[in-house]
């Protein structure tokens, strides 16, 4: 489906992946420096981006997950993106055997390993998305059979678990017996922004007011992450995380945020039509849809452009605060660098998809 407001979602997503990767080095360890600041300012704004594609995927798959019969999703859904996350793992591999000096692997250690952690630290995103995707057609069920209000239920149990119960846990140093154990990163910490997805899809600002509260919003609750993590670093002395953790409260509440204010500008349009004026779902011109049809294989490519850029693989040097041999301060050298990223990713991932024999293998 060329959906307009779906593939603007998935480019910014993967955008903000990258530009959170690129930042990173900047706000570990904490400083109070204006470097630290410009990279928690670039790291703050997009930690929505991985919720982001879990709403999206709830948005499109918990529609009508139900309505395929089991082995066909699991093979359509499960396996496509098991195959390209089996070929990249494999590249990551000996990429890390042959160009990071990691000598000790073997052959032997691949399996083992893909099994017990992430072959490289970008792809957990996948283990947890391979979970959400096995689980997707009971959860339709569950969704589209059950009242709205048991459904919102489910999602303010989520809410109070993942995010209000750490406030009282991390910061405040009581930990509850209800408090989850379990990692961050875990498919059941993100399971919420899967159902926020399936229950926010026909949701819309429908007027100005409403778009101007939704998107101040998300700058509250931007800057309450800028801020806070700040705060809360510079009390404990070394950098802390909290805010910037993919359930906390601010970064749920960006999330939603951007997923309603990108559905309202970019879902509908006024068009004439026979009985006067009608609302027409917007639809991505063919370019951008071939963008947002490529972003799976952007995410998987992308730490390797990020490390040819910067270690200059390709005769040239990209990064931080350099562009093509020339010196640039940070503000402007972590997006230009992000920019740089995503493009050679996009490009690479455009030429594997006109080759048919490996098209499916990497993508």
């Amino acid at each position: 489906m060329r959906l307009l407001w779906m593939d603007i979602l998935k480019i910014l997503a993967i955008f903000g992946v990258i530009l959170l990767h690129v930042s990173a080095p900047f706000v570990v360890p904490f400083e109070k420096s204006r470097e630290w600041w410009i990279g928690n300012i670039y790291d703050s704004s997009t930690r929505w981006c991985v919720p982001l594609f879990v709403m999206a995927s709830g948005a499109l798959l918990l529609r009508k997950a139900e309505q395929i019969q089991l082995r066909k999703w699991l093979w359509s859904r499960v396996g496509r993106i098991l195959v390209p996350f089996l070929s990249w793992s494999i590249i990551y591999f000996f990429y890390r055997i042959h160009f990071k000096g990691e000598n000790a692997l073997g052959v032997a250690d691949f399996f083992p390993m893909l099994l017990s952690e992430p072959i490289y630290y970008h792809l957990w995103f996948v283990y947890m998305l391979i979970v959400l995707y096995l689980f997707a057609p009971g959860i339709s069920v569950l969704v589209n059979k059950a009242a709205p209000a048991h459904v919102w239920y489910l999602v303010g149990l989520w809410f109070f678990w993942a995010s209000v119960l750490p406030i009282i846990n991390k910061p405040l140093n009581f930990e509850t017996y209800f408090t989850s154990g379990m990692d961050d990163y875990s498919a059941l910490h993100l399971s919420g922004y899967f159902l926020l997805g399936h229950m926010l899809k026909d949701r819309y600002a429908r007027t100005g007011m409403h778009l101007f509260l939704v998107a101040a919003l998300f700058f509250a609750a931007l800057a309450l992450t800028i801020i806070g993590t700040y705060l809360l670093s510079e009390s404990r002395g070394e950098f802390r995380p909290f805010f910037y953790r993919y359930d906390s409260v601010s970064v749920v509440v960006m999330t939603v945020s951007l997923f309603l204010l990108v559905k309202s500008l970019f879902h509908t349009r006024d068009t004439p039509g026979e009985s006067g004026i009608e609302r027409v779902e917007m639809r991505s011109p063919r370019l951008l849809h071939r963008i947002g049809m490529s972003v799976f294989g952007i995410y998987l490519v992308h730490a390797l452009m990020l490390e040819s850029l910067s270690y200059g693989y390709f005769g040239f040097i990209i990064d931080h605060t350099s562009f093509l041999g020339k010196d640039i301060a940070p503000e402007g050298g972590l997006p230009l660098f992000a920019v740089s990223i995503f493009v050679f990713s996009l490009l690479s991932i455009f030429v594997i998809r006109y080759i048919p024999i490996i098209r499916d293998i990497f993508t």
